[in-house]
């Protein structure tokens, strides 16, 4: 026998053999089933009426365009139109484009795509986990808690809404992607990124943060003429930003106190905002969690983890800019706002990428299997209940507010009187009332907005 035959062979870990067929069943099921019922219940509660910021973003914004006459003119429009302390352009954009070749808005189209946003988010979180894991079914594994916290309806609010989806949800696509198309360098990235960049400005305003984000990364890299490309389509951008723009007070349309001292909240509200994930059911409980992730992410930070994954870390540093942003902007309206549901999205982004950091600093070199790592079992047994949890309560408020929306456009097509002020629109604050003075308000300047789109067909009400 010769020496070679006698060598023992060496035995590949668990992890790093391929694997079978039969081992991708379960992670595969656990993986898939969150995106399937999410989209599943939201397919169920979309509806063709618009709700509050819909009236201003969609319909005022086509009445004044729709009447312009020439390309030059509407395009000036285009570029001024402003909502709130916003420009919304890509918002506007789809709107302008639907009504160019359908004639008319259909609200359910709009939300479907701000739906379908974080399908993206889930793509693009999929391709940057865990690259060199060779074993698909240890890396669907560790992927399981990543999906349950993604897919669920704790952000209820941006979700079946056109104009919330299309501004908070769509901006992370294009952020993400935009510092994912960075790293990996070469001029088609380079060219993505940058589209990427003016689809993120034109979403949300957050967006103009990754115009140093991406300077730094170019400038790291050495790719100075890069930088200066980079920098000349973010002033076009800012540029196009400032066209007709006007200090406009935010929030229109809500009654909402401002808190004395708003400078002293901001850091309190930058934790809860980090931490919004664990808002409910006590306020306390975004505290904890913000303090934790911070802490996770310096401690990260300190051991030089940027240089093994940048992707994760720009990520988080976006995140967290837009955290301290968003305190800056709105901590005059107290701490709770910093918990409601449109911003937890952010917060269970950051807690992903945390999970991103454990699997990848302790978990991806031991065995993948649920019931033989502890810390896995663990983040699964917690993920797939709070999920599961949030989707029956975020579900509700979702019938809920379907129900009073066709509540309220129907007491708009067949008033009691022809004076009356009810609808188009619910109360926003509390669903369960009939009526309250910011709805009465509310209703009473957005009545002759709806009226101007149906009599130009900008938009036509279901009939009730």
């Amino acid at each position: 026998m010769s020496d070679t035959a006698r060598q023992p062979q060496a035995i590949s870990p668990p992890h790093s053999r391929p694997a079978t067929p039969l081992s991708l069943v379960m992670p595969l099921f656990f993986v898939l089933f969150p995106p399937v019922l999410f989209y599943t219940l939201l397919f169920r509660n979309v509806s063709n009426i618009p709700f509050y910021d819909d009236y201003y973003a969609f319909l005022d914004f086509l009445n004044q365009l729709v009447p312009l006459q020439g390309f030059a003119a509407k395009l000036s429009g285009f570029l001024a139109s402003q909502h709130n302390e916003y420009k919304l352009f890509l918002l506007h954009g789809l709107a302008w484009l639907q009504f160019a070749l359908c004639g008319h808005l259909d609200f359910r189209i709009h939300s479907a795509i701000g739906n379908g946003c974080i399908l993206l988010v889930a793509l693009l979180l999929w391709k940057t986990f865990l690259p060199n894991q060779k074993n698909l079914a240890a890396r669907l594994t560790l992927f399981i808690p990543v999906s349950w916290l993604l897919f669920q309806f704790q952000n209820w609010e941006n979700l079946n809404w056109a104009a919330s989806g299309l501004q908070h949800l769509a901006v992370l696509p294009f952020s993400l992607g935009a510092i994912y198309f960075l790293l990996r360098g070469g001029r088609l990235s380079f060219f993505v990124a940058s589209l990427f960049l003016m689809l993120a400005i034109g979403s949300d305003g957050n967006g103009l943060l990754l115009v140093p984000i991406g300077a730094t990364i170019l400038g790291q890299a050495h790719h100075y003429r890069r930088v200066a490309a980079w920098l000349v389509v973010s002033a076009a951008c800012i540029a196009a930003y400032a066209y007709g723009y006007t200090v406009r007070p935010p929030q229109v349309g809500l009654a909402i106190p401002v808190v004395a001292h708003p400078h002293l909240l901001a850091p309190l509200y930058a934790i809860a905002f980090i931490g919004s994930a664990a808002s409910f059911p006590f306020l306390a409980g975004s505290f904890l969690l913000g303090s934790l992730l911070i802490a996770l992410f310096i401690w990260v930070a300190r051991r030089g983890y940027v240089r093994k994954n940048p992707f994760v870390s720009w990520s988080v540093l976006f995140l967290l800019l837009t955290a301290a942003g968003v305190a800056a902007l709105r901590s005059r309206y107290g701490v709770e706002q910093a918990v409601v549901s449109r911003y937890t999205i952010y917060s269970a982004l950051l807690l992903i990428f945390a999970w991103f950091i454990i699997a990848e600093e302790f978990l991806q070199h031991r065995p993948a299997s649920l019931f033989r790592n502890d810390i896995l079992l663990g983040a699964v047994l917690l993920s797939i209940p709070w999920s599961l949890g949030m989707d029956f309560l975020g579900w509700l408020q979702l019938e809920r507010r379907d129900h009073a929306l066709i509540t309220a456009m129907r007491a708009y097509e067949h008033p009691n009187s022809p004076d009356t002020q009810t609808g188009p629109s619910p109360p926003l604050l509390n669903l369960k009332v009939a009526s309250d003075p910011v709805t009465d308000d509310f209703n009473r300047r957005v009545r002759p907005i709806l009226a101007d789109s149906i009599q130009q067909g900008i938009y036509r009400p279901p009939p009730l």
